[in-house]
């Protein structure tokens, strides 16, 4: 039997069906760098500030016309990124602390890396509640911190590493499993 390649339903999916979380449940936060816990992880929905979150590809393509009239293309993969602009500061949050660990101790690089998840609400899974999604290790380079007269903010872009973890993620339990085969 022909494997079905489409999703099922019809007409444009809604933006809130492609959810990007981070892992916020932290060990340990000082100079040295923000060290969570990915044993029993805490998948925190991002975006609350925000109507626009979106992963820029970066790739990179030059065509070339030879002599027998003949265009070819070649592509490069370009370095990943998400800006995420505003982020409030906000009391009783993860992130905002996090965040402010970073501006604290100017942490950069690896120090300020940060386990994340793409969600497709669109993909779903045999399994009720299960959807596809992947992990992936972002640098969070946080733009500035402070703002206007309303509120502290602290804009960032997300540096993807690239080393995705392909598998699914349960709403209802919030956890991640990967799949192991194809």
């Amino acid at each position: 039997m022909a494997q079905t390649f489409k999703f099922n339903g019809n007409g444009k999916f809604n933006r809130e069906d492609l959810i990007l979380f981070m892992n916020l449940k932290v060990i340990s936060a000082d100079k040295d760098g923000i060290v969570f816990d990915t044993e029993t992880p805490n998948w925190v929905p991002i975006g609350e500030d925000n109507d626009e979150i979106t992963r820029e590809h970066n790739n990179e393509t030059d065509s070339k016309k030879n002599v027998l009239g003949k265009i070819t293309i070649n592509a490069t993969s370009g370095a990943e990124t998400t800006e995420i602009d505003p982020i409030a500061i906000r009391g009783n949050e993860e992130l905002s602390y996090i965040l402010y660990i970073i501006h604290k101790y100017s942490l950069v690089g690896d120090k300020a890396a940060v386990p994340c998840m793409e969600v497709s609400l669109f993909d779903k899974q045999t399994t009720e509640g299960t959807y596809g999604a992947f992990t992936e290790t972002a640098i969070i380079d946080e733009k500035s911190f402070g703002g206007g007269t309303s509120e502290i903010d602290a804009p960032i872009t997300l540096n993807w590493k690239g080393d995705k973890v392909h598998g699914t993620y349960n709403l209802e339990q919030n956890t991640f499993t990967e799949i192991t085969e194809a």
